[in-house]
């Protein structure tokens, strides 16, 4: 029998299953597709994910890997303003901007490396229980058998619309705290930044969203958009069909002039962490999009996918250590995490309300487009959460004023 199950070998689960293994738990990873694969994404990955993968070498792997390292944003607003900030002097690696078919794929053989046992080609089809308990999975094999697998901690990694947690009966979706996003890949895009700047655009039509263009290593570009479900069928919107708009646009349409889409544009849903899963009980964890911890205002779920495969990996140790796989321990993972994320996640979702407003966008932008400080204070915003809580006080926009 194993120590635990893993179910989802994306960022989360793969780190999660590597970590739990470096430990000397015996650890299967199942997942449903074969690697390498590709993932609907923004494709841009920050320094939290870097930090916690580099445990597992990953970080360095990236460097020399098709990935392409970028040194700042840019934000644009309504009124067309734009200020592009570098990220701080004080991170030690840049940001990266690698496609998921190979950034997943690098977690993924660090897991291998780690010596869990992995079964591609397998989906969970349902928890196998022992009283009130999970003490399993049952899971369809490539030659379409069902073989039913037994651990006493079964971590459920497999994404906002994870078997697991369904099987829990926990709930798939609150439109209130979801997005809606789609992707396309582009090439012969122009006009980026020379360090490479990921770009963030505030719409008046995608508002209170955002429409996006990261640059690519191999000359391309990530460009796509995501909107509040409530949103979307509030206004009845064909995200296809706005985009088109949006890479027609006259702010854009000269960038896109000479461009030409690769492949289909793909969708994809984003649980956020302005409402947290539960994510412990008898016998399990969540982690990741699973959990529902993307954050709300810049979407961005990979961070805190790592950053809870980690803590996981740590209760796993420690239940196997005391024999106790209950919620009397496993609760312990849920306060960890949301201890660790509470205030970034209470401060995202409050940005992303503020983010409704255009007429507060059109003047931080424009005031920090003007102010040297300014831009500065909001630079420090990415990577300091205390910083980024002056976004939600009435003495920051009277500062912007007199900026």
């Amino acid at each position: 029998m194993y120590d635990v199950i893993v179910v989802g070998a994306g960022p989360g689960g793969s780190s999660a299953a590597a970590f739990m293994a470096q430990s000397g738990q015996h650890v299967l990873l199942v997942d449903k597709e074969y690697f390498p694969r590709d993932k609907v994404c923004g494709d841009a990955v920050g320094g939290k994910s870097l930090d916690i993968l580099s445990r597992l070498g990953v970080t360095k792997k990236l460097m020399k890997a098709d990935a392409l390292q970028t040194w700042g944003i840019t934000f644009s607003a309504p009124s067309g303003d734009q200020i592009s900030i570098p990220f701080s002097p004080e991170w030690d690696t840049p940001a990266f901007v690698c496609k998921r078919q190979s950034f997943d794929d690098l977690v993924f053989r660090a897991a291998e490396d780690a010596g869990v046992e992995i079964w591609q080609g397998s989906e969970a089809r349902g928890l196998l229980w022992t009283g009130d308990a999970v003490a399993g999975v049952t899971v369809a094999r490539p030659d379409g058998k069902q073989v039913d697998v037994r651990a006493p901690l079964v971590v459920g990694a497999d994404g906002a619309y994870s078997a697991v947690a369904r099987g829990l009966g926990i709930d798939q979706l609150d439109k209130k705290h979801y997005v809606g996003a789609i992707r396309a890949y582009y090439e012969g895009v122009t006009g980026f930044n020379e360090g490479n700047y990921l770009e963030i655009h505030f719409v008046d039509t995608v508002i209170p969203g955002y429409f996006w263009i990261f640059p690519l290593p191999d000359g391309g570009a990530n460009v796509g958009l995501g909107m509040p479900s409530s949103v979307l069928k509030k206004r009845n919107i064909r995200m296809r069909e706005l985009l088109d708009q949006l890479v027609a646009d006259r702010r854009f349409a000269p960038r896109f002039e000479g461009a030409r889409r690769v492949g289909k544009i793909r969708g994809w849903g984003l649980p956020l962490g302005s409402r947290p899963r539960k994510m412990a009980g008898n016998g399990w964890m969540l982690v990741g999009d699973a959990a529902s911890l993307i954050d709300p205002f810049s979407g961005e779920g990979i961070g805190n996918a790592v950053l809870s495969a980690s803590s996981a990996a740590d209760w796993a140790s420690t239940a196997r250590r005391t024999g106790d796989y209950s919620l009397s321990v496993l609760s312990g993972y849920q306060k960890e995490v949301l201890g660790l994320l509470r205030d970034e996640l209470r401060v995202s979702h409050l940005m992303q309300k503020i983010a409704r407003r255009k007429r507060l966008l059109n003047m931080v932008i424009r005031k920090a487009s003007r102010s040297k400080e300014l831009a500065d204070t909001i630079s420090c915003m990415f990577d300091d959460v205390g910083e980024r809580r002056k976004l939600t006080s009435p003495l920051f926009y009277l500062r912007v004023l007199a900026a």
